[in-house]
């Protein structure tokens, strides 16, 4: 039988408990416990509490890393350096150079370093990535919207989230990359209409095979089904998204429309946390490399920067 791999979480937020719930039906997994700045918000969350972060890291096997989004990067680096396997939810950090830094660090480590983008695990996606294996993307539609930046107020705080681009969006970076490839420029416009954060963005990407994609999103729209939608196009054929509820697929101009349903599964299913959370454990037992690597966070927020350098000179932005 496998050694039961202990697992620390850093926070203890709405995502720590989604984990949490996910990973106890595990049996390779036991929550050794968790560490928050609230002490009343880590004794909710139902697991031991720590009463520092070192603690916590010393205590476990594995570390989840489920803070705010500027605390990602230091928590992580540290996670690494005491020798531990990472979780490390999204964004992995919200510089370039915190960003480079833990992917050199994750590589030397010889331990598993997984990112959070559970997009690729939910079914809708792995649909997608299915069909165009039989022909190829040709160009595509991103579109990520919010409806609001008020619950939680801290979401248009830059100060906590390292800008809108880092909350949802980046999960669409990661999502353009697996679907298409690795993007080597964007050109982009922003502004800021509704809150003290830029909030409407419109992008064009251009992938390493010569095709360009758009993406846009918009923070203050109403909660419109579906707020998220990709649609990718190939020869004859399209491959739509509606949030994690339903893929269509249509591959003639008059035939039938197959459409694929997942809403009656668990969300949890649905959006990939429960793909992603048993690819991480299998990482660490089988010493494999990780589902998401520290080389795709990186990536996921270099195109976040690129967005917003190019939005600031009006160039378009290599990277």
């Amino acid at each position: 039988m496998s050694a039961v791999i202990r697992i620390g979480f850093l926070g203890a937020g709405n995502i720590a408990s989604t984990h949490m719930r996910v990973l106890s039906k595990d049996a390779r997994a036991r929550i050794a416990g968790v560490y928050d700045v609230s002490a009343e918000r880590a004794k909710a969350s139902g697991a031991p509490v720590f009463d520092s972060m070192e603690a916590l890291i010393g205590g476990c096997d594995a570390v989840y890393i489920t803070t705010p989004n500027r605390m990602h990067a230091a928590q992580a680096l540290q996670a690494i350096a005491a020798g531990k396997h990472v979780f490390c939810e999204k964004p992995m950090a919200v510089t370039v150079e915190d960003a480079s830094a833990i992917e050199q660090a994750a590589a030397q480590s010889g331990k598993v370093f997984q990112v959070g983008h559970n997009r690729r695990f939910a079914p809708v996606y792995e649909a997608v990535k299915r069909g165009l294996e039989k022909t190829p993307a040709l160009g595509a539609d991103f579109k990520m919207n919010r409806g609001e930046l008020e619950n939680p107020p801290w979401t248009s705080d830059d100060g906590v989230t390292g800008g809108y681009l880092f909350e949802t969006p980046i999960h669409i970076f990661d999502m353009a990359r697996f679907l298409m490839g690795e993007v080597t420029a964007i050109t982009a416009v922003a502004e800021s209409l509704v809150y003290p954060t830029l909030d409407t963005f419109h992008a064009i990407f251009r992938f390493a095979s010569g095709r360009t994609a758009t993406f846009r999103s918009v923070a203050y729209t109403g909660w419109a089904f579906p707020f998220e939608r990709v649609e990718v196009y190939a020869k004859h054929t399209t491959l739509a998204t509606e949030e994690m509820d339903r893929v269509l697929i249509a591959t003639s101009l008059t035939g039938a429309v197959e459409s694929s349903e997942y809403r009656h599964l668990p969300w949890e299913q649905r959006w990939g946390y429960v793909t992603e959370d048993r690819l991480f454990l299998d990482s660490i037992e089988q010493g494999k490399p990780a589902a998401v690597t520290a080389a795709d966070g990186a990536a996921s927020v270099r195109m976040a920067m690129a967005i917003y350098e190019s939005a600031r000179t009006g160039k378009t932005v290599s990277i």
